[in-house]
């Protein structure tokens, strides 16, 4: 087993209705489709569950309009922005190049790729390469598209919108919630709606009633600090590559 990999070959996420339904948890081995206005915070939240060692690759097609990935985000979900090398591929090939060889690192904690607007390269055959290489070498591989679904062979496909978040004393925001939607499962149940929240000292999921506590508008919700609009990402150590541009999708998570 490479280094820094855990013993377990699943994510659990809820202990619920979602884990039941995901036979225990995500095949961190495998390729996962992530969508919505939260898919980036999600597939951050995902990568710091996993308690996986290693860098996070984030390559994207550089084709963003709005954001950058911003250190206090990541900062603020309990991740070390250190860990985080940001690649603009420059296109949609370019970026599925760079996630081929980014896959057979076994160093990695993940690979993510972002792309935005439909991305027709990414069919059929292109995420059956993409997940055949995750289960061949056990990368945890997080695919986030800005376009309508299309034809996959990915294991699950995710919708991630952000939730209002708990108030807490002081009227401060509470942690980061998601409502999320698992859409669809290869061989498995799907259409399974959860709302969860986010534990920044755990990095874990918890199951969050809607009753849990009065509600804070979500404007005002922590996890729109994973993006800052019109801020470019502050160096940090270990990048050692340019800053991939923000998804125009994920405009609902933006702190203004």
């Amino acid at each position: 087993m490479p280094a820094g990999r855990l013993p377990q070959a699943r994510l659990a996420i809820d202990s619920g209705r979602l884990d039941a339904a995901l036979n225990g948890g995500l095949a961190l081995a495998g390729c996962h489709e992530l969508y919505g206005p939260a898919a980036t915070a999600f597939a951050l939240m995902l990568v710091l569950a996993s308690a996986r060692a290693g860098p996070i690759l984030w390559i994207s097609d550089g084709r963003g309009e709005d954001g950058r990935l911003h250190g206090d985000g990541i900062s603020e979900l309990g991740g070390d922005p250190a860990r985080l090398w940001l690649v603009a591929a420059g296109g949609v090939v370019p970026m599925l190049r760079a996630a081929g060889e980014a896959q057979a690192c076994p160093a990695l904690a993940a690979v993510v790729l972002e792309s935005h607007g439909e991305a027709r390269a990414i069919d059929l055959t292109v995420t059956r390469r993409l997940q055949l290489a995750a289960a061949a070498h056990g990368v945890f591989t997080l695919l986030l598209r800005g376009g309508p679904p299309r034809p996959s062979a990915a294991l699950t496909r995710w919708q991630a919108q952000p939730a209002p978040t708990r108030r807490l004393a002081a009227d401060a925001p509470g942690p980061p919630r998601l409502a999320l939607t698992l859409a669809r499962q290869r061989g498995g149940p799907a259409d399974i709606n959860q709302l969860l929240e986010w534990n920044r000292d755990r990095r874990r999921f918890v199951a969050a009633g809607q009753s849990a506590g009065q509600l804070v508008p979500i404007g005002f919700a922590p996890i729109g600090l994973a993006y800052a609009r019109g801020r470019p990402a502050p160096p940090h150590p270990g990048a050692g590559v340019a800053a991939a541009p923000g998804r125009a999708a994920d405009q609902g998570s933006v702190a203004a």
